[in-house]
């Protein structure tokens, strides 16, 4: 059984980290000793003389000083290259000697300057975005404003390389020691924002809709599609171009995938919050559908409901009716913010207080990479109670638009196709959750379908 000692500040924040790295993520099992120290022990018995020392940065902040501008980190940061992770890792917190030498050791004892825990801490609670007022447009924490993206580690799930670090320190310390064995898995989820194109929409609607495609976009293809349903039985929702669900499960069902699809069940904002309800017979025929293949059902709340608690609980009550409407069973719920509109710790703890399980929410709109420093899912820490909470947040890597509309990266197809190789490849490096988000209305243009099609053959 591995013993910590550490010291007597924010101790329900120390149970919470310790925890989450060594129980979740390692599988190692300790015992917890608070005492008056600086800095964090680790052995393996009350005799064992083997020693690996951490030191302790983040976790002794003074009360006053808890949650504000001065606890956050200095900049630029500091970094290490360690031949163990094989990286040039930044130092969110640590002490560093004058010569930048961040690890000692001998056969008995290392010493490790680098503060692995509260680095951890300060990554998978969102602290930075509790502390920093800046917001975008839709009231989001953006890439821009994070630490990641300004210290140039939002590509690489820092957490998961800090967790390596510490491993590789208890192995040469304690050589009998084992880790729990993970497995990559692909999460792939769809936001049904618009079910079917031609849902609320007049034919006028249609044909401006279809010009503008044309015209504005010069997305000739699009608009093509979209006019179509000008002609025709329009009640015919085989020809909607975004109707693509039963080609988006078989691209997972080939690749031994089950798929998750969220659902927006309330209006809140007109014109933002999808086109439809769940009352439509057509949105319970395609709930049905789903289930029955052996996929996910689960929540996309609508633009206002991040900072209501009621709104969400509200929410989540109407989908699990239509559920049981739709004869609809399941054994856990989750989700994700519409516009990823989401407040550290807030709206965890509604989602906690609704009854979901798990939150899909935390990437950025603006950039794809790792908000959360992590691609492991974890149960998550609301820093203003100071409570753990049983939600489990699986960190979002790539959403499709990031990537490829214009108002963020723009890439084209290729760029596009290397850059998901890439977040793919981090993933599976630490063996980890790559999940990707990519609606079933943007799957119109024929060269997002092989995109999309691509990307799915890779993980097969």
């Amino acid at each position: 059984m591995l013993l910590i000692r550490c010291p007597l500040s924010h101790l329900p924040e120390r149970e919470y980290i310790y925890r989450v790295i060594l129980e979740e993520f390692l599988g190692i099992p300790f015992v917890l000793k608070c005492e008056e120290r600086s800095d964090l022990e680790m052995t393996m018995s009350e005799e064992n003389e083997h020693k690996l020392i951490l030191s302790d940065v983040l976790l002794q902040t003074e009360e006053a000083l808890w949650l504000t501008l001065d606890s956050l980190p200095s900049t630029p940061l500091d970094r290490m290259v360690i031949e163990e992770v094989g990286v040039d890792l930044p130092v969110i917190y640590g002490v560093s000697s004058e010569d930048k030498h961040w690890i000692d050791m001998d056969s008995e004892m290392i010493h490790c300057r680098v503060d692995v825990f509260g680095s951890c801490f300060f990554m998978l609670t969102r602290y930075e975005e509790v502390v920093i007022a800046d917001r975008d447009q839709h009231d989001r924490f953006s890439a821009k404003h994070s630490l990641a993206y300004r210290e140039g580690f939002l590509d690489y799930p820092i957490v998961n390389e800090y967790t390596e670090l510490l491993w590789s320190l208890m192995k040469r310390m304690w050589p009998g020691l084992t880790r729990k064995i993970r497995k990559h898995a692909y999460v792939i989820s769809h936001d049904v924002d618009y079910p079917f194109f031609i849902f609320n929409r007049s034919r006028l609607s249609i044909a401006k809709e279809s010009l503008a495609d044309v015209v504005r976009r010069r997305q000739f293809e699009m608009g093509f599609k979209k006019a179509r349903m000008l002609w025709g039985n329009r009640t015919n929702l085989n020809r909607d171009p975004f109707n693509t669900f039963n080609w988006l499960m078989d691209q997972s069902e080939q690749a031994g995938i089950r798929s998750s699809f969220y659902f927006i069940t309330e209006q809140t904002e007109p014109g933002i919050d999808g086109n439809y309800s769940l009352d439509d017979p057509e949105i319970g025929k395609l709930m049905r559908n789903i289930h029955e293949r052996g996929h996910e059902i689960g929540l996309h709340p609508s633009y206002q409901t991040y900072l209501s608690g009621h709104r969400i609980k509200h929410q989540f009550d109407r989908l699990r009716h239509a559920a049981e409407a739709a004869n609809i069973v399941q054994d856990n719920w989750g989700g994700r913010q519409h516009f990823l509109r989401w407040r550290a710790p807030d709206t965890w703890q509604f989602w906690e207080d609704a009854g979901l399980q798990y939150d899909s929410t935390l990437g950025y709109s603006d950039m794809p990479g790792f908000r959360c420093g992590v691609c492991y899912p974890y149960p998550v820490f609301n820093l203003l109670t100071r409570q753990p909470l049983k939600l489990i947040e699986r960190p979002l890597i790539v959403m499709e638009q990031t990537l490829l509309h214009r108002e963020y990266a723009g890439l084209n197809m290729e760029q596009a196709f290397d850059a998901i190789s890439r977040y793919r490849h981090q993933c599976t490096k630490y063996n980890g959750d790559f999940t990707i988000l990519w609606h079933n209305s943007y799957l119109v243009r024929s060269s997002h379908l092989t995109l999309y099609q691509a990307c799915i053959e890779q993980l097969m």
